[in-house]
């Protein structure tokens, strides 16, 4: 059996302590993935990012991973990971720039585009940091590190990584691509862009036919809805692939399915490890996930504060729900 866990949404400025950490170490996960919202650059920031030069900038985001780090039962939760177990990030908007920052447009403002570099080549750096477990690369200590200053600069890499041969685990990137999703945006809006979407078919097609994909997203698939090419895209994968989508950005826990014409797409949802409903307003969330894989089928498992909230399994042979 592989046990992945998985959470979104947490930020230091809100939460010094994140016990919800300490309760995920106690399940003893093989895995974890964090679903976006890593850091908070646009909360408790001396000034909005957007108005920011690009050394004030590189500065703040240091200043925002590093305090992540210094998190102690996030680190002791890392460090306590089997030998064979990684942590795998990706990012959603506000690890990314900002509240609804959308990469396409922000890449034509001059005034932006360094800053698009330097948060890529942060979350790079953060994913080989928690992937060594914090035994390998320290995170740069102040923004002058050479490594925050790629040339040339780079987007995030998307992989797709075998857990097990028949379990693989897909990272997408909902930003660097993303149009403006607003009514008055573009008439073809764009989520992944169609380099991401043919690398990732390929890795899709290419895994064993029983495999289960594990689909990470910063957003929920409802917030795909304006994005009609990336939405059936998505379908259409998950109907000829055993696909469940794990989701964060909303602050809350749910479970949800979508027909396809084939194998049903499945969502877990769990979002705000470390925040308040509006993220520095009302209760307080210590949400987080696990999903137990073994060969006849899925366990899934929702938590908040006051325990497990949600639970579904999922027969593999079917893909469909046992209960």
């Amino acid at each position: 059996m592989t046990r992945i866990a998985f959470a979104s949404c947490f930020c230091t400025t809100v939460s010094t302590t994140q016990p919800v950490w300490s309760r995920i170490a106690a399940e003893q996960p093989d895995h974890l993935v964090l679903l976006g919202d890593s850091v908070y650059l646009d909360i408790g920031a001396p000034q909005p990012p957007q108005q920011m030069d690009t050394l004030a900038f590189a500065s703040w985001l240091v200043d925002r991973y590093r305090a992540q780090l210094a998190v102690k039962s996030f680190a002791a939760l890392v460090r306590g990971l089997p030998a064979d177990g990684r942590v795998h990030s990706l990012w959603d908007d506000h690890d990314f720039l900002w509240n609804d920052a959308c990469g396409v447009p922000l890449a034509q403002r001059p005034e932006q585009v360094e800053k698009i570099a330097l948060s890529t080549a942060a979350q790079t750096l953060w994913r080989e940091v928690l992937s060594a477990r914090l035994a390998g690369p320290s995170f740069p200590q102040d923004s002058l590190d050479a490594r925050l200053w790629p040339q040339p600069a780079r987007p995030l890499a998307t992989p797709s990584i075998a857990l097990a041969p028949d379990l693989w685990l897909h990272l997408s990137d909902g930003r660097t691509w993303r149009t403006d999703d607003s009514i008055f945006g573009p008439p073809r809006r764009a989520l992944f862009g169609s380099a991401q979407r043919q690398r990732l078919a390929k890795a899709f097609a290419a895994a064993p036919a029983d495999a289960v994909h594990l689909f990470a997203s910063g957003s929920t698939f409802a917030g795909y809805k304006r994005y009609e090419e990336d939405s059936a895209w998505l379908l259409g994968q998950a109907a000829a692939h055993r696909t469940l989508m794990l989701s964060g950005d909303i602050h809350r826990n749910e479970l949800d399915a979508f027909h396809t014409g084939g194998f049903p797409l499945h969502e877990a949802t769990s979002s705000g490890a470390a925040v308040r409903l509006a993220v520095v307003l009302g209760s307080m969330r210590e949400n987080f996930g696990l999903v137990d894989v073994d060969a006849q089928q899925l366990h899934i498992r929702l938590f908040d504060r006051e325990g497990l909230q949600f639970e579904r399994v999922i027969d593999r042979a079917s893909w469909l729900p046992l209960r």
